[in-house]
């Protein structure tokens, strides 16, 4: 694996829709993902980046082109945790399941990865037997990670993992987010539309117009001198934000 690349994307177009409904979302994508790199992928809505991440997990089923990853079982956290965590089952159960998936049946041995994985993603033990509506906001974007992590991905996808929370709590999941990529040797998969947020945490960006790849390079050399107009746009669009 040349460059320990663990993800490798080449000319990756996808549809959605059928006959006239039929839509292309993505066209001639190509990228690479490294190992203990964060790559942003940015654009406005609707310009394709969930589709990617998606397509490279291989959730739509209408593409052409090629995805290869060297990993095993790679996972994704949404911007929405409570839609994304089973409302009626506790945290415990929901950090189980993906171990039960994989064919772990020693009952113990579930309960201790889980403990440990709570303590990794700082909850609490006492929320062990709590269900996700009696957890705050952040506390339930940790349990999310937690499930995502749980099963020992070594890639992530995280699709507007901060948005929905209040400034505080962004900073604390991005430190967050760090830690575990340093001591868990993650790798990461960015979307946002938050170009602030890109630039704190993310290695390399590739920015997206229209389901295309504009430009994508590494982080200053992207925010301190951006080649294509829409890129320009969406940082000039974030300065007039952050005023």
């Amino acid at each position: 694996m040349a460059d320990n690349v663990i993800l490798e994307v080449n000319g990756l177009s996808s549809w959605y829709g059928r006959g006239r409904e039929r839509k292309q979302v993505l066209k001639n994508v190509s990228l690479t993902l490294r190992e203990g790199e964060v790559l942003g992928i940015v654009g406005e809505s609707g310009s394709g980046k969930s589709t990617l991440v998606k397509c490279i997990l291989g959730m739509v089923p209408e593409t052409q082109g090629r995805v290869t990853l060297h990993v095993q079982w790679p996972q994704m956290v949404f911007q929405d945790p409570y839609s994304a965590l089973n409302p009626v089952k506790t945290v415990g159960w929901i950090l189980e399941e993906p171990l039960r998936a994989i064919g772990v049946r020693d009952k113990q041995a579930r309960r201790q990865r889980v403990l440990e994985m709570m303590r990794l993603v700082g909850l609490d033990e006492t929320l062990y037997s709590r269900t996700p509506a009696q957890l705050s906001g952040g506390q339930r974007q940790r349990a999310a990670i937690a499930a995502a992590l749980i099963q020992g991905s070594k890639l992530i996808a995280l699709d507007e993992p901060v948005s929905a929370l209040d400034v505080t709590l962004q900073a604390q999941i991005l430190q967050l987010l760090t830690e575990l990529k340093e001591t868990l040797g993650l790798s990461y998969l960015f979307i946002s539309h938050d170009l602030s947020v890109v630039y704190q945490i993310c290695d390399r960006v590739a920015v997206l117009y229209q389901g295309e790849i504009v430009e994508q390079g590494d982080v200053d050399a992207i925010y301190d001198h951006p080649r294509h107009p829409y890129t320009r746009k969406l940082l000039a669009d974030s300065m007039d934000l952050d005023e």
